[in-house]
């Protein structure tokens, strides 16, 4: 956008980075408190369900944003998602009523979903190429602030007996986002280029909705229980039925032209594998410190505090790094799984002996690996599409991120239960925790080997190939 003013390019990426440090900051805020609020309203029992709920909404929506900004444009987008986002998260927070929390929960998740790719896009839009991966590199940082901030904050106001403020406190840095970006955008809406594949979206929904949840009852109602079997049938039915909707349909939600190309698609699965731990690091590690190594909330709590400064300070000079040379992509996303490989390969071997000290190093390892992914694979994947599939393209990078966790938070959730099940107490307990971690390694040392064996041979090739056009 080159008619754009410096100082409306500041002004612009300003408000992406207040966009993110919300969707953070309500990330680990609700995860944080949702369950004494649910507790207070007499839902606690509810926890489990709204959250794989909203994820899968949030998931779904992912998509459609990306579909949405090649046609609205990223200013209308971010005006009305975000819009709905706020007066959703505004009146889960002062409306206590559980009904109403839990139908605001999933319309705030989803619109949450659909801006979650907009910084991204933006920062591409607005910033020359040779200073994107500084760009995103900054975005994440602004991202682990935000989520170290959230989760802090929410706490500490719930201590405060200010559940409300708890709840509502990102809405500032929304607000305030929303005003930066549509106030010093110019209008890059396409009118002609918005048509919404309602078809796509449906099977879609069906897809999702239906494996998750049969993945996440199966546990508790049986295997062979005939709506968890029915469930599985319909979501594989819904997913072939979306493969052939998609390959016919003249604007369809998901193009199947970007599966032809092997780079992109590579790239997806690297992103999966990348992301796939944060439910066994975030979720299950806190719980292994209070349960088996009987420490306090307040240790499991600081945890994070190691990834944060590595976010601070690390991505910046990653991106810088990747920038100098393409054959830097390739070697960052390799680093990326095998900090991760580090990391979760010691947790599995977590028990009452292992020194908090460790573990907070082996978090601090996952925050190498964040740098790494966040600084290169948005940035790669936007060099291989073109110029009208940039929304959908850059936001199909979220849709499985956002996925990953969602069957992350399934299968560790499968794996830990079914363990604790069969052998209770501290043993059982400790089983599956190690299980969850035995899965992120597994997952990101794939990730590893796509990388190295398969992945930077054609990212080579592809830019060779446009160097010499």
């Amino acid at each position: 956008m080159n008619y754009l003013q410096e100082k409306q390019r500041h002004y612009i990426m300003l408000g992406c980075y207040f966009l993110m440090f919300t969707i953070a900051a309500y990330g680990l805020s609700l995860a944080t408190i949702q369950q004494p609020m649910l507790d207070s309203m007499g839902g606690g029992s509810y926890f489990s369900l709204v959250t794989l709920i909203a994820s899968i909404g949030m998931t779904i929506m992912t998509p459609v944003g990306g579909r949405l900004v090649d046609g609205l444009g990223s200013k209308k987008l971010t005006l009305w998602a975000g819009l709905i986002t706020l007066i959703s998260g505004l009146i889960m927070a002062f409306v206590p009523n559980l009904w109403v929390f839990l139908i605001m929960r999933v319309i705030f998740s989803m619109a949450q979903g659909t801006i979650a790719s907009v910084p991204y896009i933006l920062a591409r839009e607005v910033n020359p190429p040779e200073k994107l991966n500084t760009v995103f590199g900054m975005l994440a940082t602004i991202m682990a602030v935000g989520g170290f901030v959230g989760s802090w904050l929410a706490g500490f106001l719930m201590q405060q007996n200010l559940m409300s403020l708890a709840v509502a406190f990102p809405c500032l840095t929304l607000a305030a986002g929303i005003w930066l970006i549509t106030q010093n955008m110019e209008d890059d809406s396409n009118s002609r280029s918005l048509h919404m594949d309602w078809g796509g979206l449906v099977l879609l929904s069906i897809t999702l909705t239906c494996l998750l949840l049969s993945m996440n009852f199966g546990p508790k109602m049986g295997w062979y229980n005939i709506w968890v079997m029915a469930g599985f049938v319909v979501g594989i039915c819904s997913l072939l039925c979306l493969v052939y909707w998609e390959n016919k349909s003249a604007y369809p939600l998901i193009p199947m032209s970007l599966f032809q190309q092997k780079e992109y698609v590579l790239l997806l699965a690297i992103a999966f594998s990348l992301v796939y731990y944060t439910i066994a690091m975030n979720i299950y590690l806190p719980m292994a410190v209070q349960n088996i190594l009987k420490a306090s909330t307040s240790v499991s709590g600081s945890l994070q505090l190691p990834k944060t400064i590595v976010l601070v300070l690390v991505p910046s000079f990653i991106g810088m790094w990747v920038a100098k040379n393409t054959a830097n992509t390739w070697k960052a996303l390799a680093l990326g799984g095998l900090s991760i490989l580090i990391a979760c390969g010691f947790l599995v071997f977590i028990g009452p002996h292992m020194p908090v000290w460790f573990i907070m190093i082996m978090v601090g390892f996952t925050g190498l690996a964040d740098a790494f992914r966040s600084v290169t694979i948005t940035p790669a994947a936007q060099k291989l599409l073109r110029p009208q599939d940039m929304g959908i393209g850059t936001s199909m990078i979220g849709f499985f991120i956002t996925l990953a966790n969602t069957i992350g938070a399934t299968v560790d959730g499968i794996a830990y239960d079914s363990l604790v099940a069969k052998t209770p107490g501290l043993i059982g307990m400790t089983q599956g925790i190690d299980t969850t971690f035995w899965l992120s390694a597994g997952i990101a040392l794939v990730g590893l080997f796509l990388t190295i064996l398969f992945f930077r041979p054609m990212w080579e090739n592809k830019m060779a190939q446009k160097s010499s056009k």
